[in-house]
């Protein structure tokens, strides 16, 4: 049997992009196991479905510059800790590490020294989710800095991993080698976001006619342009709800004010972040998918996992127009608007809710652009090729 370790610095449960590998890797006769930090009142270890979950005694929050140092630095001991103590134990073949941040595939260092293939998988480029967060002036040295520990983490590993083809090519013009890197594409399971189990939940009579969100809480996903919107459709949409599944988090804090501030209450909902596995009955209970990120360096690239959960559950999207979903539907099968335009983004909301026949049309279009041709299983088989090419030494 071969035995594979996956660490990451997000618990295990809330990663669907983890999640896929880890499942997709048991259901193919590998070990698997995740050491990561934990939720709330979880257990420091359980086995689940012969996925054993090491969580180390360290929350990731979101927090100031000397929090996150702190926790990020204490967690990277650990790390090393407990995967010393299962390496020793369990001879992994394989150690699969997951940014952010990318420096956290050195807790894997003695492994590799004496011979583990170490895969680095990045999920967002730190340089560009740098640019997003504090703009294209802001300290340039930690910038610098943080391009180098990049550039370092991917020396180090012997393959590396990313969610797109632009993502791999900006990691390649900052001086990644490109046979060393492979592109697995954040695909959605179709056998769990699995319309025809929800068809129910699609046809049932609805009170409102609801926008969905779900993840990340963060200024730049742009909620402000949909909660600013509200005004503008409740005349027209009177029973309009927006729902936003995310974290705790500041800005989930200062959307409430907006909200209360715009008195907009009784079309606003807030839930706690869900599970994967509850998702596809969250959207296909929604009428509208909508993304409204701001677009910067890294969200016009960066691929909306939730974005593509929406298309496989056949809600219709509205998005702002950013290069990466042009790339991935094209003109024709979601509707866009210019990121931050309150106005357009009200116009659109109220073209589908008028348009029954559109929101089915822009399906369609959506299920024949991505849904029919992009599935997970196909990533997978990527994935199991690159593991079979470390075996064979193929990377160095």
């Amino acid at each position: 049997m071969k035995r594979l370790c996956i660490i990451v610095h997000k618990n295990y449960y809330f990663d669907t992009r983890i999640r896929r590998y880890a499942e997709s890797l048991l259901k193919c006769g590998f070990q698997v196991d995740v050491i990561c930090p934990p939720q709330e009142y979880e257990k420091s270890f359980e086995v689940i479905k012969g996925l054993k979950v090491y969580t180390i005694p360290i929350h990731h929050r979101q927090r100031g510059p000397i929090g996150y140092v702190l926790e990020y630095g204490l967690s990277f001991f650990l790390y090393c800790i407990y995967l010393m103590f299962l390496h020793i134990k369990n001879q992994y073949q394989f150690i699969h590490v997951h940014n952010l941040p990318d420096l956290l595939v050195f807790s894997a260092l003695i492994p590799r020294i004496f011979g583990t293939p170490l895969i680095l998988d990045i999920h967002d480029p730190m340089p560009e989710l740098f640019i997003s967060k504090y703009g294209e002036g802001a300290h340039k040295l930690i910038y610098r800095l943080i391009v180098l520990q990049e550039k370092l983490s991917c020396m180090l590993a012997n393959a590396v991993i990313t969610a797109n083809s632009i993502f791999k090519q900006n990691i390649i013009a900052r001086g990644t080698p490109a046979e060393k890197i492979t592109v697995i594409n954040n695909y959605p399971d179709l056998k769990i976001f699995n319309r025809s189990s929800y068809i129910n939940a699609r046809k049932a009579r609805k009170e409102a006619f609801t926008l969905i969100y779900p993840g990340t809480i963060a200024p730049r996903y742009g909620l402000e342009t949909a909660i600013r919107a509200l005004p503008l459709l409740v005349t027209r949409i009177p029973n309009i709800s927006l729902v936003i599944i995310g974290p705790e988090a500041p800005h989930k804090e200062q959307l409430k004010q907006l909200v209360e501030k715009l008195g907009l209450s009784s079309h606003t909902v807030f839930l706690p972040l869900a599970k994967n596995e509850e998702m596809p009955q969250r959207i296909a209970q929604a009428d509208i998918g909508i993304y409204p990120a701001l677009c910067d360096a890294h969200m016009n690239i960066a691929t909306p996992t939730k974005v593509l959960e929406y298309a496989a559950m056949g809600i219709p999207i509205i998005s702002s127009r950013l290069r990466i979903m042009e790339e991935i539907f094209g003109n024709s099968s979601i509707m866009m608007f210019e990121p931050e335009d309150v106005n357009q983004f009200a116009q659109c909301v109220i073209k589908l809710y008028e348009n029954p026949s559109l929101r089915e049309e822009l399906v369609l279009k959506a299920d024949q652009k991505f849904v029919q041709k992009c599935c997970w299983e196909n990533e997978v088989q990527k994935y199991l090729a690159l593991l079979n090419q470390l075996i064979q030494g193929k990377y160095e």
